[in-house]
Order: structure tokens, then C-alpha cells, then sequence
């Protein structure tokens, strides 16, 4: 198998949290607004949005999307953010890193020239391009078919819907894990919940980069047959020296769904074998494997498109890193 503990750890991080379950390894806690929309998902960088307003309250009745370039910190928000502050009819401005998109609010009727917004945040120092705008019937129909999907699912990868029900055995997983490490009161007041928050965050960008990679399979035609699961489930329980009776009255004694596990594992095992049989296939070494799967799974996020449904979510996930640190391709820190 060709590099296969690496295509676990990176290809595969969907199935850490379950994992972690029945391995018994050491865990520490993680040192980790918006209205509902759309989101375009892009390279994969530090996961960070930062919901900014005019300095003065406008009615807006329009969204502009635009795709923006080199933004990695909280520094790249405030920049555009004044980059923008002369163009008048500007309401909200939520930008969201993780996937280098920026959403405007105006007002139609003050603003006619949508093309400005693009070359202002250009002239920051931020490539942007105009993807598209919403007027307000469309803004009032997207908001009306995201609550109705919100009850299920808490996002969607394309046609690759995340469950509110897997999101939640997640969180309940992961919940129970610290618990035992950390004791019963380790979510209790501002610190606990802060860490809760931040648990929250990382299933939610866990489950969406699985249906990130599971949608770009799905859309090569790539199928595993069920027998090639069933094998690499046996091989699972042989490294772990178990019986398949025995890791059931694990799972049974965790509380854990076992359907939902292998499930999770099926998924796992898909990535892992697309990504050794599709994309690494004729590379030698670990480091141009690495670089390779890197492409091959950053662009797959910049070709994808994540629609969330649970705003709560959406704001946990988007915020999760606002204060975290430049990366190497801001502006604000090259010029600095």
C-alpha cells in the first residue's frame, strides 16, 4: 500500500474522532457572523472569517460574491474592509478566509457599478474577481430553501448533503471523549463552552473536507465495491487484534452507532484507495506525494461549492480562527 498511514492521517481526518474511540490515545483539548450563504471553497488555508459593517447603517437589497486572492488573517479582513470604506451603499461585508469569498450587501439603487467593489479590494492588495450578485427575491429564496434543508442537514458539499444526525453522533463522540480525560465539568462556564465551540468548529470543517473529497470521487465515477470495504475492515481488526464480535461490544459499550462507523470506515477507505489508484499513482517519494495530494485537494475545494445550512455552525466554523496568525501569503504581513 502506497503511503498509507499518511493518506489516513491527512486524506481521510473524518474518521480521527471515531478512531480515537476504541485506540485509547492520549488527547489534549484543542487550542482552536453570519447569516446563512453560500460559500465557494478554496486552497486550504487557516479558517477564518470576520463579519464587518459599513460605518454607517445602509439598506441593502442586493449581494455581490466575489472570489478573492492571498487572504490568511484577521489583518487581510481589516484591509479590505478599508479598502471598501469609500464606496458608498455598502452594508454588511462578511469575508470568509477559508474560502477566499467575499459577500457584500448594498443597496442597488446607490451602488450600479458592482465592478468597483472587485477593483477596490484589487487596490488593497487582494486580487478579487466579480462572481456574481443576488437581488433580493433571490436572497429571500435562498435564505427560505436553507431553513427548510436546516431541520436535516447542517451543509451541503454540492449534491453532498452532511446530516445534522452525523454532526450530532460526532459531537456527542467527542463530548464523551474529554469528559472521561477531563472530567464531567471540563464544558462548564466561559472556558468549557469556548471549548465546545471550537469541538463544534472542527466536525463541522472535518465533515465538510470529507464531502469535499467523497463529491470529487463521486464526480470522477470512482466506486468501491463493498467486498473491497469488507476487507480493509478485516485488516483494521487484525491491527487491532480483535474480532469483528469483539469490536462490536465495543462499539455497543461506547454507545457508538455501528452503522455509522462503518460507514465512516467505507468513506475512509474510498479516499484512500481513489487517492493511492488516481493520484499518487506514479509518484515515488513521500514528499511529492504530499505535495500531490495537496493539489489535488486544494483544488478540489476551490472547485467546490459548500452551502451552509445551520447559520450557528456557519458563524462557529467561520470564526474559529479569526486570531490566528498570518499565513505566507499575506499581504499585510509581506508589506509589513
Amino acid at each position: 500500500m502506497t503511503n498509507r498511514k499518511l493518506l489516513i492521517g491527512v486524506a481521510a481526518a473524518a474518521i480521527v474522532l471515531t478512531a480515537a474511540l476504541f485506540i485509547s490515545a492520549k488527547s489534549t483539548p484543542p487550542s482552536r457572523t453570519s447569516t446563512a450563504t453560500v460559500v465557494e471553497v478554496t486552497p486550504d488555508l487557516p479558517k477564518a472569517t470576520q463579519p464587518a459593517s459599513a460605518p454607517a447603517a445602509v439598506a441593502t437589497d442586493a449581494r455581490a460574491v466575489l472570489a478573492v486572492q492571498g487572504m490568511s488573517c484577521s489583518g487581510c479582513i481589516n484591509q479590505i474592509k478599508s479598502g471598501l470604506s469609500g464606496i458608498e451603499g455598502i452594508g454588511d461585508v462578511l469575508v470568509d478566509i477559508s474560502s477566499g469569498k467575499v459577500e457584500i450587501a448594498y443597496d442597488s439603487n446607490t451602488l450600479k457599478d458592482t465592478g468597483r467593489l472587485a477593483s477596490a479590494i484589487t487596490a488593497a492588495g487582494y486580487p478579487a474577481t466579480l462572481q456574481g450578485t443576488l437581488s433580493k427575491e433571490e436572497i429571500e429564496a435562498e435564505n427560505s430553501f436553507l431553513a427548510s434543508r436546516a431541520r436535516l442537514y447542517i451543509a451541503a458539499v454540492g449534491d453532498w448533503e452532511i446530516a445534522r444526525d452525523d454532526f450530532n453522533t460526532e459531537l456527542k463522540q467527542a463530548r464523551k471523549r474529554y469528559e472521561s480525560i477531563y472530567g464531567s465539568g471540563v464544558f462548564d462556564g466561559d472556558q468549557g463552552n469556548a471549548l465546545l465551540q471550537s469541538l463544534k468548529g472542527q466536525i463541522v470543517a472535518r465533515l465538510i473536507d470529507e464531502g469535499i473529497q467523497m463529491q470529487e470521487i463521486l464526480k470522477a465515477g470512482y466506486k468501491l465495491p463493498p467486498e473491497a470495504v469488507d476487507r480493509e475492515f478485516d485488516r483494521f481488526l487484525s491491527v487491532k487484534g480483535v474480532s469483528r464480535e469483539q469490536f462490536d461490544r465495543m462499539l455497543a459499550g461506547s454507545g457508538y452507532d455501528a452503522d455509522y462507523f462503518m460507514k465512516k470506515f467505507a468513506y475512509r477507505v474510498t479516499v484512500d484507495r481513489y487517492v493511492e489508484e488516481k493520484v499518487l499513482s506514479d509518484l515515488m517519494s513521500d514528499l511529492e506525494k504530499q505535495q500531490q495530494y495537496a493539489n489535488w485537494f486544494n483544488n478540489a475545494r476551490l472547485l467546490s461549492r459548500v452551502t451552509y445550512y445551520d447559520s450557528e455552525l456557519e458563524t462557529i466554523v467561520k470564526s474559529s480562527s479569526a486570531s490566528s496568525g498570518c499565513g505566507s501569503s499575506c499581504t499585510t504581513k509581506q508589506s509589513s
